[in-house]
């Protein structure tokens, strides 16, 4: 009759957590070897054991974060909403306040402003908080503890799953607390869930387990297990109970995992998207991101002072370049006023053409240098200090004369003598085209003052600019290629270091325990790179184009051209996303964003025209999504092209591809690894 008393009296127990037959691996090692639990409702567990024996890894099986390999874990609880859980590390967000803290995860379980006001005051009773203004970083890691503890109590769970909530906590607030989670448990049927590395604290306990080898070797109330072991305190008894190694050692041998199906309760979650939780999660970002100015300065004045360096030093007309001259046809204080007055072909005129040339170098920002010696400037040109070197003689003028009347008769004697390095080819080729310029400069000046028609002596051919007739420098054509850049890098930048950051510190993590779903801060996180991105590219444009003028026509396909930008953007925001899938660390993270998207810029033909490298490495440079952007918005800047051509349809549909491809990526991978935005703490 005793018997079946005590078996109805079992019956009438009611449990909010069991764990049944529980293993798990990690590797070769078994975390959970056959573990079986059982936490009564209204109540408080304490889980003891040493460090590394799984205590983190079973709170978060019994949460669903983590999967088990067999066995069953029943949680009696219907949502989020239920469940208050501390995570062992802090996991907070260290550039908010205290009360933007409570704020923010309030908000996430949707509690009025009024409401979380009420509740940090009862709060902040027992847990003794320091000013509620003051940062996460700028308090102790006591105090940053009990700022955790307060936020897994704030929507007055049913069940409570604290990883040592009273780490470095004064002993006095220790006492506090203990007194707080007793009369939850008693007057208010909470159910709650303790790891300690304090054992004695655990006397207050309603119920401990000790966790060792996989299993729980010991379950029961502290005082059951003091008379059982006979000792005084629970220290000695789990140090009794430890000691016997061979017993636990025999128990686990004696373990077969049998392959049962595994049936793991998972809390049930709200609807797919939920806008408040989404709101929270902006202005939470919103003050992260407004408050690192390390980011601030990367996303927004680096894109600014790049542009500017760009505009500046990148495919404009060198100048100040020293050339070395020779003049034997005249001093050169008597070429500072010379110009073309007369014609040449008169026997009165003394005119130095010479000058000419000279003065048109001059004027086109060279550095010219007169040597009094020709050989010893010859000899100067193996150091770095002259770029080239001309030679006049002194029979110049005559000899342009004969030239121009009768090249039967011309002294090879009387040309110009031009002397170049081949150190670098840029130098030599713009050094090149301006002497030829200025002597057809020097020739057009000539004939014309002597009533002459100039194109009697030039090539019998003409160069019309039917596009681009703006265009002026290489920098012309490149611009938008370097704005495409800026379009795909700092929003991968920017995304990859806050979700690495939210990442490794488990403020994703604990984020999700409070119900925000992954889509929800994608969303988040896609808004403020938007606004970001246009604040980048804005910026870009109105230096490249307003401040030094790069040529761009206005056509109806300025829309594409924003379009594409924006698409580009995008791009890089899921490329980032996938790094973040991808990367262990932060800073691995931002070396494969920039080292993807140098690549790109250097295929782009932003550095060196895609017709000069392989036909293979071509074809594939043409589909980057850098030069297949910054090529589209060329053409419409330049050429002027419009919604309806060919070349734009089909450049913008592969822009818009390479988008879905991306999600689609990112939808699979989701789909493959369930854990996979987490790093489980």
């Amino acid at each position: 009759m005793n018997k079946m008393e005590q078996n109805m009296k079992e019956e009438k127990i009611k449990y909010d957590i069991t764990v049944t037959n529980a293993f798990k691996k990690y590797g070769q090692n078994n975390v959970f070897n056959g573990l079986n639990m059982a936490v009564k409702s209204g109540s408080i567990y304490g889980l003891l054991g040493p460090s590394g024996c799984g205590k983190s890894t079973l709170l978060q099986c019994i949460l669903g974060a983590l999967p088990l390999d067999s066995g069953c874990i029943d949680l009696q609880a219907k949502s989020v909403d239920d469940v208050g859980y501390m995570p062992q590390d802090l996991c907070l967000e260290v550039t908010l306040t205290i009360k933007e803290t409570f704020e923010y995860y309030g908000s996430l379980y949707r509690i009025s402003k009024i409401n979380i006001k009420n509740k940090l005051d009862e709060l902040n009773k027992f847990l003794q908080l320091t000013d509620l203004n003051s940062y996460i970083k700028e308090i102790s890691g006591g105090q940053s503890r009990r700022v955790s503890l307060g936020i897994s109590l704030l929507h007055d769970p049913k069940i409570m799953i604290l990883d040592e909530p009273t780490v470095g906590v004064d002993p006095l607030l220790r006492e506090g607390i203990w007194a707080e989670f007793t009369k939850m448990a008693k007057e208010q049927k909470k159910t709650i869930i303790i790891t300690t590395h304090y054992i004695e604290e655990a006397n207050k306990s309603d119920c401990v387990g000790l966790m060792r080898n996989g299993l729980i070797i010991e379950e029961g109330p502290p005082q059951d297990i003091l008379v059982k072991y006979g000792t005084d305190t629970l220290e000695s008894a789990f140090l009794t109970i430890c000691c016997n190694q061979r017993t636990i050692t025999k128990k686990v041998d004696n373990i077969v995992q049998v392959k049962e199906k595994i049936q793991q309760k998972k809390i049930t979650e709200s609807e797919n998207v939920n806008l408040y939780r989404i709101k929270a999660l902006l202005k939470k970002n919103y003050r992260v991101c407004s408050r690192d100015y390390l980011l601030l300065f990367t996303v927004i004045l680096l894109p600014i002072l790049q542009t500017f360096n760009f505009c500046m030093a990148i495919g404009v007309p060198f100048k100040g370049m020293q050339i070395a001259y020779k003049n034997d046809e005249i001093n050169i204080l008597d070429c500072q006023y010379s110009n073309v007055n007369g014609c040449i072909f008169d026997e009165i005129s003394n005119q130095t053409m010479s000058c000419v040339i000279i003065n048109y170098l001059s004027s086109h920002d060279y550095d010219l240098v007169e040597v009094q010696d020709r050989e010893v400037a010859e000899a100067s040109m193996n150091h770095k200090k002259y770029t080239a070197f001309i030679y006049f003689p002194k029979n110049f003028t005559s000899g342009l004369t004969k030239y121009i009347n009768d090249r039967q008769y011309f002294d090879l004697e009387s040309r110009i003598f031009v002397h170049l390095t081949n150190e670098n080819i840029l130098f030599k080729n713009q050094i090149s085209i301006d002497v030829l310029q200025s002597i057809n400069y020097l020739i057009m000046e000539t004939l014309n003052s002597c009533s002459n028609n100039p194109v009697s002596i030039g090539v019998p051919l003409e160069f019309n600019n039917l596009f681009g007739k703006e265009v002026k420098s290489f920098s012309n054509g490149i611009v938008t290629l370097f704005i495409a850049m800026v379009a795909f890098y700092f929003p991968s930048v920017f995304v990859v270091s806050v979700m690495m950051s939210e990442k490794m510190d488990g403020l994703l993590s604990r984020s999700m325990f409070a119900g925000v779903k992954i889509l929800e801060l994608i969303i988040s996180m896609l808004c403020i790179t938007t606004v970001l991105l246009l604040l980048q590219t804005s910026s870009s444009c109105f230096i490249s184009y307003f401040l030094f003028l790069n040529p761009i026509q206005i056509t109806n396909g300025i829309f594409v051209y924003v379009l594409l930008l924006l698409l580009l953007g995008w791009i890089g925001f899921l490329f980032g996303l996938l790094t973040a899938v991808i990367s262990t660390t932060k800073l691995g993270g931002v070396y494969i964003i920039t080292g993807s998207s140098m690549t790109q810029f250097i295929l782009s033909g932003a550095i060196w025209p895609l017709e000069g490298q392989p036909q293979l490495l071509r074809q594939v440079s043409k589909l980057l999504p850098i030069r297949l952007v910054g090529n589209i918005m060329n053409d419409i800047a330049i050429k002027g092209w419009t919604l309806d051509h060919p070349s734009v349809i089909t450049g913008t549909s592969l822009t818009v591809l390479y988008t879905i491809l991306l999600i689609l990526v990112l939808i699979v991978l989701g789909k493959i690894k369930k854990d996979l935005w987490v790093i489980q703490k």
